[in-house]
């Protein structure tokens, strides 16, 4: 089943914008959200498919209310593409004490299975968030059979203070999407020229690096 895993932002004021993709012109999705990983079901789904989607929720009263929010924005999108979607959440304690992380990290493995497609957002959670999500995805690709990991992305957001009817307030002027999802299988294959013993690995990484920016990174 394709998996779509995101953190809900805590920010505390969401200004919806439309994220345009950087490099990878698949990830486009022509509608004003919050939520990067939107452009993702959007590009990576077909009409009527069945999906899930999980969000990783920290316990931080920003993060509950920008659940709601997001979670209208995830509706639409379902409904336009006629989705069938489970949705999960999995809770966590507002700290990045490493208990909390480790904690996390068994939680998202236990969610992963056989013949899995993983998609990821990277957006969103306090830093180490990210690390335990790409921890979890390296345990699925190696540990269960058949999984494939789709894409990772990165969404960025950038704005300035403006004052709109006497109030100060932060407005989006663009936001970009970003495809990470090569450093994912490059780290793999760093690992693999290692473990072979393989001469001189930095001049073929070297040479694969090359070879990616001519093609553009596209999926």
């Amino acid at each position: 089943m394709k998996k779509f895993f995101t953190s809900v932002p805590f920010q505390s004021t969401l200004t919806p914008c439309i994220y345009k993709p950087v490099g990878n012109t698949p990830l486009s999705y022509e509608k004003s959200h919050s939520l990067p990983i939107l452009n993702v079901i959007n590009n990576c789904t077909e009409k009527g498919e069945e999906i899930e989607v999980v969000f990783l929720v920290g316990d931080n009263e920003n993060i509950k209310r920008n659940l709601e929010y997001v979670k209208k924005s995830l509706d639409e999108l379902l409904d336009e593409r006629q989705l069938k979607c489970k949705i999960k959440y999995i809770d966590y304690p507002d700290s990045d004490d490493i208990s909390v992380m480790l904690e996390l990290y068994g939680r998202l493995i236990g969610l992963c299975e056989d013949n899995d497609e993983i998609y990821s957002c990277i957006t969103f959670g306090t830093k180490p968030v990210p690390l335990v999500q790409m921890m979890a995805m390296r345990y699925a690709y190696h540990a269960k059979k058949n999984v494939f990991i789709g894409m990772i992305v990165y969404g960025k957001a950038h704005g300035k203070m403006k004052e709109i009817d006497g109030i100060r307030k932060y407005v989006t002027d663009k936001a970009e999407i970003y495809d990470m999802t090569s450093m994912f299988y490059m780290d793999e294959l760093s690992e693999k020229f290692c473990r072979m013993g393989i001469q001189n690995p930095e001049e073929k990484i070297a040479a694969m690096i090359s070879g990616m920016e001519e093609s553009g990174n596209e999926c």
